[in-house]
């Protein structure tokens, strides 16, 4: 279970299994909030930094792929059961002379079992879990790699599972996408793609089941490039597939994919002409209505900033049907290339012109950017939520390379960061991450353990009205007295939820409140010498409010962005004694975080107190100085 956070002095400084911090709509700096509990974590151990998570939704547990080992976990009833899966050298050996390992690459259910695919020592092979047991399976060619690969994807879609892996060691080193069970064996063709980077595949169903499509995401090498250097050397990618594909007529297309098409992706800001061309990873939040599902694509720049873009699948069916094809000039043949033929092959003359121009000449343009940021993002979950007055807001839990989770929601007027969640007891990178609709959890596995998290997560926002509502949370409000969760039907039962889910908050949405706190009379006090230096500091709670030390009516406003509040006094004189208080101003609200009282100590100093002070040394420096020099370095620390 998770370690409840709690409070200490000032002179102290303690960290959280969960800190939260946000940044605002097209801005870097989030709200920062401890979390007060509400997780669960399981530990395991594992080496060589590999990890699979699988986790089916409305469940409570949780299935990790490691190194010769498989993990299950109930989060409910902390049942658990580690299972070897350890390789023993074969004939097969890759021939690297290294110990026979079997890396766990695929969890997934395939014909009502658990399917588990590992390396098994350059060897593929596959297994069943079946009560609590591993049973032989299918083939494992092509559902796991002979050895680690970041390009291997699988996509398991009823009977048929699709592949990017190789289903030979040496049978060449052009990457493809297969279909490589249930129906008929396909591959796209060899000019299809140029040195390809998988990122994500989907079936998108449609009114009829002939016009089923696959579309899967990559990044590949910009044939443009050579002809003009001023162009991008890479480029992402969305490809078009029929799911009935029934491959080619003549011998030489009878294996591959007739209806391939390809287009490049586009994620930029008109706004500010910022171009984000680097796919990094994908998520698909579907509608009942087929053409209203949305892409989510996660885009990096250069500089590894980030950039979420959203795609209309209804835009991209319209796209692959009406755009022409790049450097294609000639009539197109009756049957359109990209085009599903109900029960019948795709024509050999519509074939020869998809297979001689794969890529359109239009480009597949965002529907909506909905912001960029200075953070590296590496993986992106969306989760849909009905908030108390019944609008439907999609928020954003995006993985970055700090370790750390930003939870991104989308309100009437734009996206809003809203909090960072550091998942782990100790930072470490984040290995897979996977979202339950249903339950409304969040799990976050690194290479030491795995975390299930409320979607929630009221409990972050302290209970008072404003802080709850100035969180801007959909999934919070303020009911009863307290900040609750708007899927605590029993606690809402004899009260509404009271929300505000926009960038400006109205003055009067918390009636009962002035907007003020009985901090400012709760001082503490601080003996500080005469002539000796000392500084205050408060931890920031939010990113979207001002922050000021405040003494006899003047403000000392703090640097956007930091977490912490503070104000350095050199010298400590007469005229700066008294009550100093932190204070945040978000709009019309005002809140005093701590008071501290600075306060002249009786007729002697620490220096007769301890002996003769050692020369070299500052007679003016007093203990409170270097007990807050001691604290300023545990907070640079602590921030890195």
């Amino acid at each position: 279970m998770g370690v409840p956070c709690r409070v200490t002095s000032l002179a102290l400084l303690w960290v959280s299994h969960l800190l939260l911090l946000p940044a605002a709509h097209r801005a870097t700096n989030p709200r920062i909030i401890t979390f007060p509990g509400g997780e669960q974590r399981f530990p395991f151990n594992t080496s060589d930094g590999h990890v699979v998570l699988y986790h089916e939704e409305n469940t409570t547990s949780v299935y990790i792929g490691a190194v010769d080992k498989l993990y299950y976990y109930n989060f409910e009833t902390s049942a658990n059961h580690t299972e070897s899966f350890a390789a023993k050298n074969t004939e097969m050996s890759c021939g690297n002379h290294v110990p026979a390992k079997n890396y766990l690459t695929l969890l997934e259910k395939y014909e009502d079992k658990l399917l588990i695919c590992g390396t098994n020592d350059c060897n593929p092979t596959c297994w069943n879990w079946v009560d609590q047991k591993k049973v032989p399976s299918i083939d494992g060619q092509g559902l796991a790699p002979f050895g680690l690969d970041p390009n291997a994807h699988v996509l398991i879609d009823g009977k048929d599972i699709y592949s990017t892996i190789k289903k030979h060691l040496y049978n060449g080193r052009i990457p493809r996408f297969r279909r490589i069970r249930g129906s008929a064996e396909l591959y796209t063709s060899d000019n299809a793609m140029r040195n390809p980077q998988f990122v994500k595949a989907a079936v998108v169903k449609q009114d009829q089941p002939y016009n089923d499509k696959i579309y899967y995401f990559f990044r590949e090498d910009n044939l443009d490039w050579l002809k003009n250097t001023g162009a991008l050397m890479n480029v992402s990618r969305v490809a078009q597939l029929c799911k009935g594909d029934k491959g080619g007529i003549g011998s030489l297309s009878a294996a591959k994919w007739t209806t391939f098409l390809k287009a490049t992706l586009l994620c930029f800001d008109p706004a500010t002409d910022r171009h984000f061309n680097r796919l990094q990873d994908v998520f698909i939040v579907e509608s009942d209505t087929w053409s209203e599902t949305k892409v989510y694509g996660l885009f990096l720049n250069e500089w590894d900033y980030s950039a979420v873009c959203v795609y209309s699948v209804g835009d991209m069916a319209r796209l692959f049907q009406t755009s022409p094809l790049k450097g294609y000039r000639a009539e197109l043949p009756t049957v359109r290339p990209g085009q599903c033929i109900e029960g019948n092959h795709t024509p050999q003359e519509t074939f020869r012109v998809a297979e001689s121009h794969p890529e359109l000449e239009h480009k597949m343009k965002q529907q909506d950017i909905l912001f960029h940021s200075k953070h590296h993002y590496q993986k992106i979950g969306v989760h849909q939520v009905q908030a108390a007055d019944g609008s439907t807001h999609n928020v954003l839990f995006l993985a970055t390379d700090k370790g750390t989770i930003h939870k991104v929601a989308e309100l009437l007027d734009g996206t809003m960061n809203i909090l960072e969640i550091q998942p782990f007891g100790q930072r470490a990178v984040i290995k897979a991450m996977t979202l339950d609709n249903v339950k409304n959890e969040l799990f976050v596995a690194s290479t030491s353990e795995v975390v299930r998290l409320p979607m929630a997560m009221c409990g972050a926002y302290k209970d008072d009205c404003e802080s709850c509502v100035l969180a801007r949370d959909p999934y919070c409000g303020w009911s009863n007295g307290k900040c609750t969760s708007v899927y605590a039907r029993d606690e809402l039962r004899n009260g509404t939820l009271l929300q505000a889910l926009t960038h400006e908050v109205p003055s009067n949405v918390c009636a009962s409140s002035d907007h003020s706190n009985a901090k400012e009379n709760d001082c503490e006090a601080v003996m500080v010498a005469p002539s000796s230096r000392y500084y205050l500091n408060c931890s920031v709670e939010s990113h979207h409010a001002d922050h000021a030390w405040v003494h006899r009516n003047r403000s000392i406003h703090c640097g956007a962005g930091h977490r912490n509040c503070t104000y350095f006094i050199d010298e400590m004189t007469d005229q700066l004694y008294g009550n100093y208080s932190c204070v945040s101003q978000e709009g019309p609200f005002k809140r005093v975080l701590v008071t501290v009282c600075l306060v002249k100590p009786p007729e002697f100093s620490f220096r007769d107190a301890l002996g003769p002070t050692p020369n070299g040394w500052a007679t003016s420096a007093s203990l409170s100085f270097w007990l807050g020099l001691l604290q300023m370095g545990t907070v640079f620390l602590l921030i890195q």
